[in-house]
């Protein structure tokens, strides 16, 4: 039973909406981080390109203020007296940009220029993106600062920036020094994550709407799969005729009952006892042969209605073959398997079955037994029914007997 309940349509339903819904999650997590991750490459590139145009446009301006020739070449220096003019004039020319720091490297990594003139004259030898500009190459990357000095002095907080490294090259295309430029992107960012939020937004409800459309069709789908497996079980179990228990499983009822009544005893508990009832139409054939096959039939489904209304509802019914039927009555001893018996018998005998119009008295024979578990199985149990059952047709029918 647990292997057919965990393929049961509607575990498989609940099963479907959490995949679903965790892979609404993943999706829109890896979506949110790759339109996040293509913004921001966006935002570094741009900032980089004007970092890179902002450096060039300076360093032809200040050319003779910034460049030292000599024998061996042209190399990044800074006199102090050119220093105050030198600083009016960048921070001028850098005020209409979106820079809020500048340095300047030497090619030994020192920094002969700041608009944070506290850090003037420091080494930065073991700075890695200076290493890789003084050979050459353009790095940029987005921090975020928690407080920086701007040009004019002011202390600015929480900002992005894209910090780029520029090489400086002499007449000859030698790598001389590096600039480092500070370009605010926090405007820039703000507007990504507005973006990446409404994509976001946009992208859950399109989502939701496919597995919305997808969660009718498959719920649709396990309904009639339920449906299916409704009707194959009751195929499986019950008999097409009267609506009882089939044989099979009202064989399969009764040695579950037989099997828990064994443990009980063994385990010591108080004494029960399980009855058992064999019931025979009588003069079965005879009925189809005045009436017809369709007359044994309502006679058949008539007797199961009435078996049904006179059994208790923990009892359970099946139809054992023909016009045979088995009912077993659990915590039922010998008197009450009995009383049950004549009220099935008695209830039968009052109610002639109408075929046709024509009143057709039926009754039935009814074989008993009853068990405390002390057989070895629940089919000699079974025996004992089937011959008091034989019994009470020999000794001319309508009876109830047992041996």
């Amino acid at each position: 039973m647990a292997k057919l309940s965990n393929k049961d349509p509607a575990s498989l339903l609940s099963q479907l909406i959490k995949i679903a819904l965790v892979s609404l999650l993943v999706i829109l997590s890896l979506a949110a981080a790759s339109i996040y991750s293509v913004y921001s490459r966006h935002v570094i590139s741009r900032a980089e390109m004007d970092a890179v145009r902002i450096g060039s446009a300076l360093l032809a301006l200040e050319r003779g203020t910034l460049l030292a020739h000599s024998a061996e070449g042209s190399r990044i220096a800074l006199d102090v007296e050119d220093f105050p003019q030198l600083d009016r004039r960048l921070r001028q020319f850098l005020k209409p940009f979106e820079i809020i720091k500048i340095k300047i490297f030497s090619y030994d990594g020192r920094i002969i220029y700041s608009t944070d003139p506290s850090i003037i004259g420091r080494i930065d030898a073991e700075n890695s993106r200076l290493k890789k500009a003084l050979a050459g190459e353009v790095d940029s990357r987005l921090e975020k600062k928690d407080e920086v000095i701007d040009l004019a002095e002011e202390r600015k907080f929480d900002l992005d920036v894209v910090e780029t490294y520029i090489p400086i090259r002499n007449d000859k295309g030698r790598v001389i020094g590096s600039f480092e430029l500070y370009v605010d992107v926090t405007a820039a960012r703000r507007d990504i994550s507005s973006g990446v939020g409404m994509s976001m937004l946009l992208l859950a409800l399109a989502l939701i709407f496919v597995f919305a459309c997808a969660f009718v069709l498959v719920r649709r789908g396990t309904n009639q799969l339920k449906a299916a497996q409704n009707i194959l079980q009751t195929l499986a179990t019950t008999d097409t005729l009267t609506s009882l228990l089939n044989r099979h499983q009202i064989f399969l009822r009764a040695e579950q009952e037989f099997a828990r009544l064994g443990r009980e005893r063994e385990g010591g508990g108080t004494k029960k006892a399980l009855g058992l009832l064999m019931l025979d139409v009588d003069y079965f054939k005879r009925h189809n042969d005045t009436y017809g096959h369709q007359a044994g039939d309502l006679i058949l489904k008539e007797i199961a209605d009435r078996l049904v209304r006179s059994l208790r509802r923990y009892d359970f019914v099946g139809r054992y073959g023909g016009e045979e039927f088995l009912a077993v009555l659990p915590g039922t001893g010998f008197l009450g398997t009995r009383g049950i018996a004549e009220r099935i018998r008695e209830r039968v005998e009052a109610e002639p079955v109408i075929i046709g119009g024509i009143e057709v008295p039926v009754t039935v024979s009814l074989g008993l037994a009853c068990t405390t578990g002390e057989e070895e199985s629940f089919a000699d149990a079974l025996k004992r029914a089937d011959k008091g059952l034989y019994r009470a047709k020999s000794e001319g029918r309508n009876k109830v007997a047992w041996v």
